[in-house]
């Protein structure tokens, strides 16, 4: 009786998904693209103070960064970068790296999130909107 319950447990048990699954993504092609922007914009941080999160979304956030899946956090920071590209871009001038322009209205819209499936969205939406075609995300 032991061995068969131990046995049902053994195969009952799966994996959690990471969060390039859950997110529907590729984790190695938003590796590869925020490596290449973090060449271009070496100065650029992040609009989160992770020392002290200040909403729900944000801490999911900042969780993420110090997890061995950093996927979420990777995706944020994709953003910032896809955002400043998006704006050198359209402008066809350089941004102040240290202290770069800010979408606020996706910045309410992140923030209002309250799970990791709202981050997601929202990430993938805004970085498909600032990358185009060189998205690593399905567009």
């Amino acid at each position: 009786m032991r061995a068969l319950l131990s046995a049902s447990l053994i195969l009952g048990m799966t994996a959690a998904p990471t969060l390039a699954q859950v997110c529907g993504i590729d984790a190695a092609a938003l590796g590869s693209r925020l490596t290449e922007l973090e060449q271009s914009y070496p100065l650029v941080l992040s609009d989160i103070g992770c020392e002290n999160p200040t909403n729900p979304a944000q801490q999911i956030l900042c969780d993420s960064a110090d997890q061995p899946d950093r996927t979420l956090w990777q995706m944020g920071q994709l953003d910032t970068l896809a955002w400043v590209y998006a704006v050198e871009n359209a402008t066809g001038r350089e941004v102040d790296q240290e202290n770069p322009p800010l979408d606020q209205d996706f910045i309410a819209q992140r923030d209002a999130c309250t799970g990791e499936a709202c981050l997601c969205e929202v990430l993938i939406g805004h970085t498909n909107a600032s990358l185009g075609g060189t998205s690593p995300y399905p567009q």
